[in-house]
């Protein structure tokens, strides 16, 4: 039996990855492209994690990058 896969639960769990390594050192975190929606929902988790975020590149393929701000 083919398990479904959730996109959303895939790049919330993406992000989740991203910010701990982020936390645990690692200077920044790319992760996939996203449409705008998802894109959101991980910018508002970084910014919860007190990390900073940017999304970059051109639809479709724009996607966020975490790191930690100099402040």
């Amino acid at each position: 039996m083919e398990m479904e896969v959730d996109p959303m639960a895939l790049a919330v769990r993406e992000a989740e990855e991203a910010i701990q390594e982020v936390q645990e050192g690692a200077p920044v975190r790319e992760l996939t492209p996203q449409a705008a929606y998802v894109r959101r929902l991980q910018h508002q988790m970084a910014e919860k994690a007190q990390l900073d975020s940017r999304s970059w590149g051109k639809e479709p393929f724009r996607k966020v990058k975490i790191f930690k701000g100099e402040g």
